[in-house]
């Protein structure tokens, strides 16, 4: 079933994604060459089960991908009152990973509209994704190395 990338754009908004892109399947041979260059910093990551040069083939990770869809997530949506930060540490008052009780339900949601118009899809840990988003004309890198996006947070890099 054919399924309009302007369909897919207003579901990820719907659910609240800051915004959302497309790009290809290709490999992400600069970030390939960037990791075998940095081996012997990196090495440990492999040897611990988290293989970054594979996730810079997509095709590794899906073999029938075509395309990515890269999803952008606001991670400053709303302050805490002082006074309750030094009770809780920020990142456990608005951690996704810790909680799982909003980022990863939008995310199933989102997959499974993916698959009611019969796509498949996958969320892999080792793809660069800060590159996918660049390649999806999400954002840029500034100096620093940190992603900042084109249409969320105000350029900001809270993504």
């Amino acid at each position: 079933m054919n399924l309009s990338t302007a369909l897919v754009e207003e579901k990820a908004l719907e659910l609240g994604f800051g915004d959302v892109g497309f790009t290809s399947a290709d490999e992400f041979t600069s970030q390939r060459e960037l990791l075998q260059g940095l081996e012997d910093e990196y090495g440990w990551v492999i040897r611990m089960g988290l293989d970054l040069i594979a996730g810079t083939d997509p095709k590794t990770i899906m073999p029938e991908a075509k395309s990515i869809i890269v999803l952008v997530e606001v991670y400053f949506r709303q302050a805490f009152p002082p006074e309750m930060e030094h009770h809780f540490g920020r990142c456990y008052l608005d951690d996704d990973r810790v909680t799982k009780d909003r980022l990863s339900m939008r995310i199933k949601s989102f997959r499974s509209f993916l698959k009611d118009h019969g796509i498949n899809s996958k969320v892999p840990f080792n793809l660069p994704h800060r590159m996918a988003a660049a390649r999806a004309g999400l954002g840029s890198f500034g100096k620093n190395t940190l992603f900042y996006s084109r249409n969320t947070v105000l350029g900001g890099s809270w993504v």
